[in-house]
C-alpha cells in the first residue's frame, strides 16, 4: 500500500502549535499504512521533528491557503484535516475511501431550511475533512485562481465558496465526522458535547475550541 499525505492549515495565532503536534500525534494512533505529514504554515515555531514543513508563500490569509493545497498535493492520495477536530476511531474507512473527485463533509447537523434562509450565499458543506487523490482537487484551484479577488470578497469562507461555485465535489459518508457543538444529525441527533463512537472524527466547529473545553470533556481522552 503507497504512503499517503495527511495535511493542515496553521495561518495566524488562533492555533498554537500544539494543535498541529496533537493532530500528528492522534493520525499516528490511528492510521494502519505509511503517511507523511505536513503542516502547511506561516509560521513554524514549537512544530516537532516528524512534521514536514511547507511555508505559505500564495499571500492568503485565515482559511484560505486551504486552496493552495489542492494545487501543492498532486500525486497519490491526499487526506486534510483541520486543526481543531478529534480522532476517536482508526481512519481505515477514509483512508480506503476511493475518491474521484475532491470529496469533503456534508453538515448533517445543520437545519437545512434555516441555513439556505440565513445567507446569500449560504453553505452545507464542510471542510474540515477532505480527500483528494492525484490532481483532482486541480480544477477548484484554478476556478478561484481566475478570479480570485472576487471570491476572497463576497465569500467568507472556503466552504461558502465550495457550495456556491459551480465546481464539482464529492461528499464523504455520513459516519466520518460529526460535530461537538451540534450532534451529528439534524433533528434526530443534536445533543451536543457528546462522545460518539459510531464516527470516527468529531470536529469543533460553531463553538469552542479543543483546548478551550479539554478540562471539562471526555476530549482529554482523545486530544492529546
Amino acid at each position: 500500500m503507497s504512503s499517503c499525505n495527511i495535511v493542515c492549515l496553521k495561518w495566524g495565532s488562533k492555533y498554537s502549535s500544539d494543535y498541529v503536534n496533537i493532530l500528528y500525534n492522534m493520525v499516528r494512533r490511528n492510521i494502519d499504512q505509511e503517511f507523511k505529514f505536513f503542516c502547511y504554515t506561516d509560521d513554524p515555531t514549537g512544530i516537532i521533528d516528524g512534521i514536514n514543513i511547507i511555508d505559505i508563500k500564495s499571500g492568503l490569509e485565515k482559511w484560505w491557503p486551504k486552496l493552495d493545497l489542492l494545487s501543492i498535493f498532486t500525486e497519490g492520495e491526499t487526506i486534510f484535516f483541520d486543526l481543531d477536530i478529534v480522532i476517536l476511531n482508526n481512519l481505515s474507512c477514509l483512508i480506503s475511501l476511493k475518491t474521484k473527485n475532491l470529496t469533503i463533509l456534508y453538515s448533517f447537523w445543520k437545519n437545512n431550511a434555516q441555513t439556505l434562509r440565513s445567507s446569500s450565499t449560504p453553505t452545507l458543506f464542510n471542510s474540515s475533512v477532505m480527500k483528494w487523490t492525484d490532481a483532482q482537487g486541480v480544477k477548484v484551484y484554478k476556478h478561484f485562481m481566475e478570479q480570485k479577488h472576487k471570491y476572497l470578497l463576497i465569500y467568507s469562507g472556503v466552504d461558502r465558496f465550495f457550495y456556491n461555485e459551480p465546481v464539482t465535489i464529492d461528499l464523504l459518508p455520513s459516519n466520518i465526522a460529526y460535530s461537538y457543538w451540534k450532534g451529528a444529525m439534524f433533528h434526530r441527533d443534536n445533543e451536543p458535547e457528546l462522545l460518539r463512537l459510531n464516527y470516527d472524527i468529531c470536529i469543533l466547529n460553531h463553538g469552542d475550541k479543543n483546548k478551550d473545553v479539554i478540562d471539562k470533556s471526555w476530549i482529554k481522552d482523545y486530544w492529546k
